[in-house]
């Protein structure tokens, strides 16, 4: 471990340092080469192959070997070698996974909220980040590509896009891999695949599958001997059959299916609060008032954390659906159509206060969220002289279901008189400790929230242009147009059992505290009742682009961007119980002054939404090769986000509000290089300041910081070197290496939820035939077991308390793969 009070040693090594360990692969030069030289990179984002350099965009794209040399098993893993790119995962994977590129993503697991980083699987868009959070199997090349998008892929996307390719059947031969892995923390995985041929060259099929099972989590329950969390079990199977009947026609079916079983995601104590802990460990000098539970310190990387025996941390996702792709030359251009279903059905259990106390917690079946969605897409792309033009259409039909019951636990009704004890004997003046005390027994558990159902209909369509003239053999001007329509109905159903709060609310006996507790949003009975709204969203976007070739090998761009996220729903039931608070005398009889009851007060269905987002983004570049063994491109941008969508937890619920504006700047820079036969390099540098708005309108937590989550500096960097033993056996070394500047991982920005600057390295040791029949590698992630903070939050209801998430300690293993 190694761990410095917010922060870390290997954080403070510079860059260069990783020269030290390709330096040992550098000492066995003597041997033959067997690495090749650098290799043409070919991608199709713009819906044409070209190689990578000559695309006068922001774009990352990684290999097939470059991703297994780095251990991508799921896009998380993808941040190793995309410098801005950022992923983190709170209280679900299934639900809680944000990917932000250029400092800019969608913050909290709030469903209503579409992704600022959109993500395709073979021309698929997946609904939010975490529903492509799954094992990726055979993969051909990843693309990431930064900025506003639009004018390309049938989805838009505000701030970037991800897109997976996997690797297409062979029609030569029949051939697969077998492949499997056993590490630390009693891990291990196989998989397997096979592709040929079953009709000649006009049919081929593939099939592959992949199973991952840690069975010890990262995290250890302290109060439950034996039980640990955010541990592993995921499957995936696909099968991939392509069809060539003639040559002007190709077809790719495509159904996959997959399934996780796991415990996560644990949480641990980053500041204990004083209230919070004597509230549940019991308050000095007043008998009675302990719980019998404990609060840990708070050391958060020693990994340990506390639940309730009866609750724990379980979830389950199972993910089912197809594809159809045609490409069908015709007259002087090539027809697309993109035809997909999906559905996705995740559940979970969750202890929510993440003590061993028995608070609040959600049981098993209470939280369900499930998408079931239907895209088409229709292209036509050609060329007519000097013009490659495309057209496309887009529609989704997208249908979300949620249902959520947060719950009052057995120790509830006892926590809530402690805080109101605390509230007593350190007021001024001072009361009694028993004054205001709710009598034992009033709220029982299981009270609560009885159900929360909400359904989301989006029925959304779009018309698209992409086109580019080359005005001369070296100067090109694009022009990309979209027109968006969407439409989203929403209806809810909010329903409480919390006699508690309907019955002591108003009772002047009872201290506001314990009503603060009993009667919180996540639990508040006043916002019952059925909701019904639907709103319709249209927005023009594009993208204009000049680019210059100023040499063979050197191109040079400039770009503007306008790119949209569209409004929706707050699907929670805070978003209803803000407007409750926000309005003095609401929760107040007439008797007794207030205007309870009121139309004003009175939530409705609207007091749900939240406006589209914008985004008008400016990029200047250049792309070149410096020799024949080196590569570079670089990036200036600068894009302003307007009615910029923020999803900040409170502490008991998730409010979404538009802010004024946020602004994301600064410089990227990518290296590739490979100065011998034998040694290949990467390297990236970002530069990103992406902060909130300095508008009055902006509160002052927020007003001119930097966003949750935003690194101002990222390097990247990694290092491969192949020797031969012989003519038969070959081996090679692989190092990567990320660091990640001070930022925040709090949505409130609150500085004790600062994460110091940290980095990250992973290494590879292969051993292989030259024929790549096998290869054996024993490798490492996170080889210097660096700590560090995903995302910290304010514990519910444990005032100054606060939790955080952990990314991953180190892990190792061995794994051995047979090609055939």
């Amino acid at each position: 471990m190694n761990t410095f009070p917010y922060g870390t040693a290997n954080a403070r090594m510079p860059l260069w340092s990783g020269v030290a360990l390709i330096s040992a692969a550098l000492s066995l030069a003597g041997f033959n080469a067997y690495a090749a030289p650098l290799k043409e990179l070919v991608v199709t984002a713009t819906k044409r192959e070209e190689n990578i350099q000559d695309v006068p965009i922001a774009i990352s794209a990684f290999g097939s070997e470059q991703l297994r040399d780095a251990g991508v098993r799921d896009i998380r893993d993808l941040q190793t070698l995309a410098p801005t790119l950022v992923l983190t995962s709170t209280q679900s994977e299934t639900a809680g996974t944000t990917a932000r590129i250029r400092g800019v993503g969608t913050t909290g697991d709030n469903l209503g909220l579409e992704s600022s980083v959109a993500v395709f699987i073979d021309g698929v868009y997946r609904n939010r980040n975490n529903v492509a959070l799954t094992e990726l199997g055979n993969i051909d090349r990843i693309e990431v590509l930064r900025g506003p998008q639009g004018t390309l892929f049938g989805k838009n996307a505000s701030a970037g896009l991800i897109h997976i390719i996997t690797a297409r059947p062979g029609t030569d031969a029949w051939g697969g891999y077998v492949e499997g892995m056993a590490g630390e923390w009693d891990a291990y995985s196989v998989g397997l695949g096979v592709n040929g041929p079953i009709a000649g060259e006009k049919l081929a099929l593939g099939l592959n599958g992949s199973y991952m099972k840690r069975d010890e989590g990262f995290i250890t329950d302290v109060a439950n001997p034996g039980v640990t969390y955010n541990d592993r079990d995921r499957y995936l199977i696909r099968a991939d059959v392509t069809s060539q009947p003639t040559d002007t026609l190709d077809m790719r079916l495509i159904l996959d299916y997959a399934e996780r079983e796991e415990s996560c995601c644990g949480a641990v104590s980053r500041v204990a609060g004083a209230a919070g802990t004597a509230a549940i460990n019991g308050i000095p000098g007043v008998p009675g008032t302990g719980i019998g539970q404990t609060i840990l310190p708070p050391d958060p990387f020693a990994r340990n954390m506390t639940s309730n025996p009866e609750r724990g941390y379980l979830q389950d996702v199972e993910e089912t659906g197809g594809s159809f792709e045609l490409n069908w030359d015709v007259f002087t251009g090539t027809v697309t159509s993109i035809t997909s279903y999906r559905n996705w059905d995740s559940g979970r259990s969750q202890d929510a206060d993440y003590t061993n106390a028995d608070i609040f917690y959600r049981a098993p079946g209470t939280y369900e969220n499930e998408f079931d969605t239907f895209t088409q897409e229709l292209r036509f792309a050609a060329t007519v002289g000097r013009l490659d033009y495309l057209f496309g259409l887009y529609y989704v039909d997208e249908e979300l279901k949620f249902r959520d019951a947060v719950r009052g636990g057995r120790d509830l009704n006892q926590y809530a008189n402690n805080l109101q004890i605390l509230s007593n004997v350190t007021g001024m003046p001072p009361v009694a400790p028993t004054t205001g005390l709710l009598p034992p027994g009033s709220f029982q558990d299981g009270q609560g929230v009885a159900s929360d159902d909400w359904g989301q209909q989006t029925d959304s369509w779009a018309i698209f242009t992409h086109n580019t003239f080359h005005v001369t053999d070296r100067l090109d001007l694009t022009l990309g147009l979209r027109y968006t329509d969407e439409d989203k109905e929403l209806n809810g159903s909010v329903v409480s059992n919390n006699p508690a709060c309907m019955d002591n609310l108003l009772n002047p006996a009872i201290g506001s505290t314990v009503k603060q507790v009993i009667c919180n949003p996540l639990l508040n009975p006043f916002v019952d009742g059925m909701y019904a709204d639907n709103r319709n969203d249209n927005e023009v976007t594009g993208t204009l682009n000049i680019s210059y070739t100023f040499a063979d090998e050197w191109i040079g761009y400039g770009s503007y961007s306008r790119g949209y996220k569209a409004g929706g729903y707050n699907l929670d039931r805070g978003g209803l119980d803000s407007i409750i608070s926000d309005i003095p005398g609401c929760l107040i009889p007439p008797s007794q002054g207030g205007i309870a009851g009121s139309p004003e007060c009175t939530p409705e269905a609207n007091d749900l939404e939240f406006e589209p987002e914008t985004v008008d983004s400016f990029e200047i570049g250049a792309k070149g090769t410096i020799s024949d063994w080196m590569t570079t491109n670089i990036s200036l941008f600068y894009a302003t986000f307007n009615d910029f969508q923020l999803n900040e937890f409170t502490g008991t619920a998730f409010i979404v509000t538009n802010l004024e504006e946020a602004t994301s700047k600064g410089v990227e820079l990518e290296l590739q290089a490979a100065p011998t036969n034998n040694l290949s390099l990467t390297g990236g540098l970002v530069y990103q300041d992406a902060r909130y708005g300095n508008d009055a309108s902006i509160p002052d937590n927020l007003r001119d910081k930097r966003l949750t989550n935003a690194p101002l500096w990222v390097i990247t960097a990694g290092g491969r070197y192949d020797w031969n033993w012989s003519d038969s056996l070959r081996s090679w070394i692989n190092i990567d290496y990320r660091f990640n500047s001070d930022m925040n991982t709090g949505s409130d920005l609150n500085p004790l939820k600062e994460q110091r600057s940290y980095a990250v390295w992973g290494a590879r040791l292969g051993l292989g035939s030259i024929s790549d029949r096998f290869t054996v590698e024993l490798w490492a992630k996170n080889l210097l077991d660096q700590d560090y903070i995903q995302v910290a939050f304010d514990a519910p209801l444990q005032p100054g308390s606060i939790n955080a998430f952990l990314g991953n300690p180190r892990t190792w293993g061995a794994t051995l793969r047979v090609n055939f």
